[in-house]
């Protein structure tokens, strides 16, 4: 029997894998956390809603912010866009848009700098997917 030692995995090979799986799976937590939502109070008779933040929701989000963004360059801080939160149909002013931009990136900047931590620990903890890790 010969043996074939181009077959054989090192040590080394393995913690690599092993270390793209542990990668892949703190990436999976991430993109669960950033799908999961916040909430944003418009501080008026419009209340607290439930900003949906999904990969469908974020391709919604960016035809809104592009005419948000034509209407600023515009100076039209007046009319309003409709738009369906998880909590329910809403208008919103350009400027309100922005407002709602300011506190997505206050939600998923914090997840994304978490999940770059993470993914820089010599050894990703097991437990990666425990809150005490996410803000």
């Amino acid at each position: 029997m010969t043996v074939d030692f181009s077959k054989l995995i090192t040590a080394e090979q393995k913690a690599a894998v092993t270390r793209d799986q542990m990668t892949a799976a703190v990436i999976a937590e991430r993109s669960r956390r950033l799908a999961a939502g916040f909430n944003y109070d418009f501080g008026d008779g419009r209340g607290t809603h439930r900003i949906g933040t999904t990969e469908s929701d974020l391709m919604g989000w960016d035809e809104v912010t592009k005419l948000s963004g034509a209407l600023l360059a515009t100076g039209d801080t007046s009319t309003t866009i409709p738009v369906v939160t998880d909590t329910g149909p809403v208008n919103v002013t350009a400027d309100d848009w922005q407002q709602v931009l300011l506190a997505a990136g206050a939600f998923r900047q914090p997840i994304f700098a978490a999940s770059f931590v993470l993914q820089a620990m010599s050894a990703i903890p097991v437990n990666f997917a425990d809150d005490q890790y996410w803000p």
